[in-house]
């Protein structure tokens, strides 16, 4: 009975993609009819997957025809997924001439509508190095990046975090959202965010924004390693390549300013 269960259940998973890409994939509106001959099933059983792809607002209704198009969320995923793509192709050679420079772990992370996920990372040169491995989640609140992303990124990450409690990973990471807000303001005027043994022991980052052509950050640029490397206030040494770094990227990305920090402040960066 349970095996029954799971392939009904894969059955229908498969049946609401191929709905999705069905109705992507035409070249206009597209009707209940037309796409069950083409999935070559019911009207029925396809009409009851776009009820579910229009509640989430994957999908899209026109009330006049009843037709369907791609909603909101098919297009703020498509539009992450491409976005993470060519901020990989973007930054990869940079990534590796920063760490030859420096020496250092560089780590590349992604930012969608509501998460950071470490894309890639390129380990550096000394016997103990850290590395994050790509698609691991940071937590907003626990790293250099996530500090980045709040500052640089849209308005609403920080709001969902506000409602959020703050999960503490060592008695350095920041439970108080005051606090958190502080943290967030001084990322923003100085252009670059540092986190000392926030997330865990032993291992400092300091981060800078990768920024597109709106100006709003759609990764972050990260060195990480242990804190003998990378102290609390880190030398211009290793802050001015690492933003440095970060714009060349974000001008691969079509960003049109001068600095990172002046996208928000219109001051020029001080580090």
């Amino acid at each position: 009975m349970d095996e029954e269960k799971t392939k009904s259940g894969v059955k229908s998973v498969q049946m609401t993609f191929d709905i999705l890409e069905g109705v992507v994939g035409a070249p206009d509106e597209i009707g209940v009819s037309e796409l069950a001959v083409q999935l070559k099933t019911t009207k029925a059983t396809v009409f009851r997957h776009l009820q579910t792809l229009l509640e989430l607002g994957y999908l899209a209704q026109n009330p006049a025809t009843s037709r369907y198009r791609p909603g909101m969320k098919a297009y703020l995923l498509s539009r992450a997924a491409a976005s993470r793509i060519d901020l990989l192709g973007a930054a990869e050679t940079s990534m590796r001439e920063l760490r030859e420079e420096l020496g250092m772990s560089v780590v590349l992370s992604g930012l969608s509508a509501r998460e950071l996920t470490v894309l890639a990372t390129v380990v550096g040169k000394a016997a103990l190095e850290i590395g994050v491995r790509p698609g691991t989640s940071l937590a907003l609140h626990a790293n250099a990046q996530g500090y980045v992303a709040l500052a640089f990124g849209h308005a609403e990450l920080r709001a969902q975090l506000k409602k959020q409690e703050l999960k503490a990973f060592t008695p350095h990471t920041v439970t108080a959202q005051t606090e958190l807000d502080a943290i967030v303001r001084k990322t923003r005027e100085r252009g670059y965010a540092v986190a000392f043994e926030v997330e865990t022991l032993g291992i400092s980052a300091v981060a800078a924004p990768i920024l597109d052509s709106t100006a709003c950050a759609v990764g972050a640029l990260a060195l990480v390693g242990s804190i003998q490397y990378i102290p609390k206030a880190p030398p211009a040494a290793i802050v001015d390549p690492l933003v440095r770094t970060a714009l060349r990227i974000s001008w691969n990305l079509g960003y049109k300013g001068s600095d990172l920090q002046q996208a928000q402040t219109g001051r020029p960066a001080k580090t």
